[in-house]
């Protein structure tokens, strides 16, 4: 079932299936792993990406668990955890969520990088990263 971020009022939250955007402001960090276009903006698995591969489960990257010691986020790791993407919502507003994306190699490489993007489902289900230019303090971007 795909979901879409309605306006929550009384007949959608009344709803049997009401969507997930009714029950809180923005999306889980969880969910944001689970439905994120990951080729949608620039990060360490588009020079590898499989054929017809959008998710991070389509890539591998099957675990994803909360952050030790920061409330808001998720790491996503392959099943080696030779790689780490760590997903923090910095928070939404209608259709659209900010959210911190770190991107790291735990494989010994130096590969390292953080940017706040801004993100929007789109009618495929996936949240995809647009082109607002976002900036927030407890995101700041670097490259390594």
């Amino acid at each position: 079932m795909k979901r879409a971020f309605l306006p929550c009022t009384i007949a959608t939250m009344a709803m049997v299936l009401a969507p997930p955007a009714c029950w809180s402001a923005a999306p889980t960090p969880s969910q944001v792993a689970k439905d994120l276009d990951v080729m949608s903006f620039p990060n360490s698995l588009r020079p590898q990406s499989r054929p017809g591969a959008r998710t991070f489960a389509q890539h591998g990257f099957t675990q994803v668990v909360p952050t030790e010691g920061e409330a808001g986020s998720v790491d996503v790791y392959p099943p080696d955890h030779a790689w780490l993407f760590r997903i923090t919502v910095l928070g939404s507003e209608g259709d659209d969520v900010t959210v911190c994306i770190l991107d790291e190699a735990l494989n010994g490489g130096t590969y390292l990088t953080q940017a706040p993007l801004a993100l929007q489902r789109r009618g495929d289900g996936l949240l995809h990263a647009t082109n607002r230019v976002v900036s927030d303090p407890r995101c700041g971007q670097y490259d390594r």
